[in-house]
């Protein structure tokens, strides 16, 4: 015969922990994203640099002061950009580490192109021009090709954590496949042509020079291919139906207004662009372009953008209580000792 058990009461130890009234504290949205926090306060000191340091025109227009702010605005939406990250994904460290560590190169490409000024001083003290080549200082043009290392490794590294986000196959790689090609093609042609264009007049082609040719060919054509590998990455996950779809949309027009913009850069190199209404309507387009570009990146990352499986504390918890501590388990286990003590 078995005896029924009286329900235990329940005392204050059996609360989990979790569960227990807290104290005055600061909001959740604060705590858990205070890395965010850093990147923003970084993208105000950006915006107080860059205006304390504008050369304003003397009669400058309305239209001045709208390309004033545009010309800001991809320098500092680039240092948002791992803070809007972290803001949708607190724990990306863990979980999307590819993805915010391409985010921080980005935005530290801005903290170099603040340095480049200050120190051109001291590379010209280092390492002077020679004679031939008065307009190249060594150091200075080193500095300038790490720039754009970094800023190309960063794209790249954001495209990849992407590719890693990814959980469908769709979007077949024929739609966006050509992406890269066609802008290395696109990238080193123009180049080319453009460095033939350059009237060096009675400067000899020294090694020095070639050199130095060489590599502002190769780093413009590696830029205009990271942020095409950025558009194919984009796209394909917002034609795959990725979440959020919202997020990898933005993302794809994003690098689509970029890759226009500096497609046409490119091309007023080599076209004798008038210094009329014509000229400064494609400078206009191209500010917009880019400054448009940056911002709908930010976007992107902003509406959440990948969409991460993170593991809740209140799953495992749920699953703890709902498996090892079933009681049907327990009254099971004190039925079988009750008939064999009988």
């Amino acid at each position: 015969m078995t005896r029924d058990r009286e329900p235990a009461p329940v005392s204050d130890d059996t609360v989990n922990p979790a569960q227990q009234a807290r104290g005055p504290h600061l909001p959740d949205v604060v705590t858990r994203t205070w890395a965010a926090w850093i990147f923003v306060i970084l993208a105000i000191g950006y915006i107080a640099w860059y205006v304390t340091h504008l050369d304003v025109k003397p009669a400058a227009s309305l239209a001045d002061f709208v390309v004033y702010v545009l010309q800001a605005v991809p320098s500092a939406t680039a240092i948002l950009l791992p803070a809007a990250v972290l803001a949708r994904h607190p724990d990306a460290w863990s979980h999307a580490r590819t993805l915010l560590f391409g985010t921080i190169l980005y935005a530290a490409v801005q903290g170099l192109l603040i340095l480049a000024d200050p120190l051109q001083g001291f590379f010209e003290t280092q390492t002077p021009a020679s004679p031939d080549l008065p307009f190249l200082v060594p150091l200075a043009t080193a500095y300038s090709a790490l720039i754009s290392l970094v800023a190309a490794f960063g794209l790249g590294y954001i495209a990849v954590g992407l590719s890693m986000a990814r959980r469908y196959e769709g979007g077949s790689r024929w739609t966006t496949g050509w992406f890269v090609p066609v802008a290395t093609v696109f990238g080193t042609v123009v180049g080319v042509l453009a460095v033939s264009r350059i009237p060096f007049g009675d400067t000899p082609m020294s090694p020095t020079l070639i050199i130095y040719l060489a590599s502002s060919v190769v780093l413009g054509v590696l830029r205009i291919v990271m942020w095409a590998w950025l558009a194919s990455v984009a796209t394909r996950g917002w034609l795959a139906g990725e979440d959020p779809r919202s997020g990898w949309g933005l993302a794809s027009i994003a690098t689509a207004f970029v890759l226009l913009a500096l497609a046409l850069v490119n091309l007023s190199q080599l076209i004798d662009v008038p210094n009329n209404a014509i000229g400064t309507g494609l400078g206009y387009v191209i500010v917009i372009l880019y400054a448009g570009g940056h911002l709908a990146l930010l976007a992107a990352f902003a509406v959440g953008l990948p969409a991460i499986d993170e593991v809740d504390d209140t799953d495992l918890d749920d699953d703890f209580d709902d498996d090892a501590l079933d009681d049907d388990d327990f009254d099971d286990d004190d039925e079988e000792d009750a008939d064999s003590a009988g």
